[in-house]
């Protein structure tokens, strides 16, 4: 039964065709601890929410950079100016 027929099947208020159908399976499998130390780092990293420093290029380390230095002294002229 397609979805369109399943919401007509219940807007018409038809609880016999809708009971009929097939349930949907639902597998739960418990996740098996892995062997691998560096997945089992991964994995309570990923649990502790924390996440890592991240590793900047040079082209953004140096745009980084360059704003917090524009920002510094535009923040000094500002001080100087009132």
């Amino acid at each position: 039964m397609s979805a369109k027929k399943k919401s007509r099947a219940f807007a018409e208020g038809k609880v016999k065709q809708l009971r009929r159908m097939r349930q949907p399976l639902v597998l739960l499998l418990p996740a098996s601890t892995p062997r691998n130390p560096v997945a089992i780092a991964l994995q309570q990293r990923r649990a502790s929410g924390a996440a890592g420093k991240h590793i900047r290029s040079r082209g953004a380390q140096r745009r980084a950079d360059n704003v917090a230095l524009r920002r510094a002294l535009h923040q000094n002229l500002t001080k100087d100016n009132e």
